[in-house]
């Protein structure tokens, strides 16, 4: 077994002790606060998926069997547990077990084939691996079963629905004799291996503990005054952070329901919202473009949903708009987070639609943020652009491959993030690109986050993403790739006339167009610009 505190890079002892005094650091597990719910109300809702729902009185007896299911299978604590699940409430049952046995979970996309399934598995060396029989037509059993040879350590598989020879039934794991469990985990040992979604390959293990997962937790539930009485929706995987996060912990944290869509869809979310009063939902830019374009939307009743959160790229004006005249009881706020930080920023209820629309938002209770200059020494003014640092009791405390911590981390337990932008004199951040986004024309940096929100706005545009492809002569140019909306059309000349029209300097203008049907996506819907940036290099190329 692996040692875990060997792999983490430790929290300033002051930092740490502030982190505690304050109350970011609650030195608690994600099973406590399931047993304080059951206690009080066993029959509140705890989760409701496709199949049904399960109460928190339900939720703490399964996952105390699973936790002895667990434990007969090998299961101690500190080991790994993988799970590539749907949005079931099996994830969450499965979540809280694992906060019981100081077991250290990770989640696995269900979109995700053997390729990638297997270098996760060699890398983060599980003592359990925990599928679904099958799921929208992809038979998971036997394709885990195929992998297996290939890796040095064997799991044992249990199986969510029929299980093959070999493999050992969830409902047997649930119905087993019950065992005596091991003392419960500190609060600061490792609770979770999280990979990353892969927009720049090969993935990288994250490591959080249960304090640093219940703190992201807590901060968000603060911003938004999140209590018992709401219902959250979750439709990002929870084989992700985003889902891990705000479609599991957030809830328990809060004592609050779960609604679980295994597959996104807006047209059932509208009907899911309406049915269940869900009061919000957090997501990537395109649910709520698909949520205003659903044909459902206007015969509904929305006025339960109280805030739409869009994470991880700036809301362009004419969506938040047409959001506010499409659901006009609901507020639209953005952020900034990644599953090394948790949701680090995010704007305020308070924030006016011009302020959710220029700036990502504030850091959330306890994150502290820093932009710095080319070398990573200076503090850079109010306005100026440069990297983003952030630390804060949100924050991983390491990654399985050792090498990644001393290049990643800076005294004073600042995390390099990758990403740039800049605060403003309020103290807001303003994501202007990711490093590894930037394109260099000819020795200037084109603002890509700018271009794309610019394009964006157009009427015929529904998705984009611009990527960088070389250039003899001025290194890079910029590829503009879009979606459009239905019916729509748009051309280069189009695209050159519209940024002509609002001003854009022609440096940053893209010298290629490219219309696509659909874009590589990771698990959270995030375009994967790495395999869009292989494949528009191949296509310029050619032509």
């Amino acid at each position: 077994m692996r040692d875990w505190k060997a792999l983490l890079t430790q929290f300033d002892p002051e930092a740490a002790a502030r982190y505690r005094e304050a109350g970011w650091w609650r030195d608690r597990l994600l099973v406590e606060y399931v047993e304080d719910v059951a206690a009080e109300a066993a029959d509140r809702t705890a989760v409701i998926d496709a199949r049904g729902e399960i109460t928190y009185g339900e939720l703490g007896d399964q996952a105390e069997a699973l936790a002895s299911g667990l434990t007969r299978l090998g299961v101690t604590p500190g080991a790994v547990v993988s799970a590539q699940l749907p949005n079931w409430h099996e994830a969450v049952v499965l979540a809280v077990a694992c906060s019981q046995l100081g077991a250290v979970l990770n989640t696995i996309s269900p979109i995700f084939r053997e390729r990638d399934i297997a270098t996760m598995l060699r890398l983060a060396e599980p003592t359990v691996l925990i599928v679904p029989d099958a799921f929208n037509g992809f038979d998971h059993a036997a394709a885990v079963l195929r992998v297996l040879p290939a890796l040095a350590r064997t799991p044992s598989v249990a199986v969510i629905g029929a299980a093959p020879e070999g493999t050992v039934r969830w409902t047997d794991l649930l119905a087993g004799p019950a065992v005596d469990l091991p003392a419960r985990p500190h609060p600061d040992d490792v609770a979770q291996l999280a990979f990353t979604s892969g927009t720049t390959g090969e993935p990288k293990g994250v490591l959080h503990t249960h304090n640093t997962l219940i703190a992201s937790a807590s901060s968000y539930d603060e911003r938004y005054e999140i209590g018992p009485e709401d219902v959250i929706h979750m439709a990002s995987t929870v084989g992700h952070q985003t889902g891990i996060l705000f479609g599991i912990t957030c809830p328990i944290v809060a004592g609050s329901a779960a609604v679980l869509q295994q597959s996104w869809n807006p047209v059932q979310f509208v009907e899911l919202v309406e049915k269940h009063r869900i009061s919000l939902t957090n997501g990537a830019i395109p649910f709520l473009t698909d949520t205003l374009h659903a044909d459902n939307l206007d015969g509904q009743d929305m006025s339960s949903l109280r805030v739409f959160s869009c994470i991880g790229a700036g809301l362009p004006q004419a969506l938040a708009e047409e959001a506010g005249r499409r659901l006009p009881t609901t507020k639209l706020v953005g952020g900034w987070g990644m599953t090394e930080t948790g949701l680090a920023v995010t704007n305020l209820l308070t924030d006016t639609l011009e302020t959710v629309c220029t700036v990502d938002g504030r850091p959330v209770p306890g994150a502290e943020l820093r932009i710095l200059d080319e070398m990573f020494v200076e503090d850079l003014p109010a306005g100026s652009e440069g990297h983003l640092v952030v630390r804060g009791p949100q924050r991983h405390l390491g990654f399985l491959q050792p090498g990644l911590s001393q290049a990643n981390f800076l005294e004073g337990d600042w995390y390099v993030t990758g990403d740039r932008g800049y605060l403003t004199e309020a103290g807001d951040f303003v994501m202007t690109t990711r490093s590894k986004d930037i394109i260099v024309r000819g020795g200037e940096n084109i603002p890509v986050a700018e271009v794309e929100n610019l394009l964006l706005a157009h009427p015929s545009v529904a998705m984009v993403a611009v990527v960088a492809v070389p250039d003899e002569r001025l290194g890079e140019k910029a590829c503009a790739c879009v979606r459009l909306e239905p019916g729509a059309s748009f051309d280069f000349a189009g695209m050159e006339a519209w940024l002509r029209d609002h001003q854009l300097t022609k440096q940053f203008w893209p010298e290629y167009l490219k219309v696509l049907e659909g874009f590589p996506t990771t698990p959270s819907g995030k375009i994967q610009k790495f395999v869009l940036r292989d494949r528009m290099v191949s296509e310029v190329t050619a032509s």
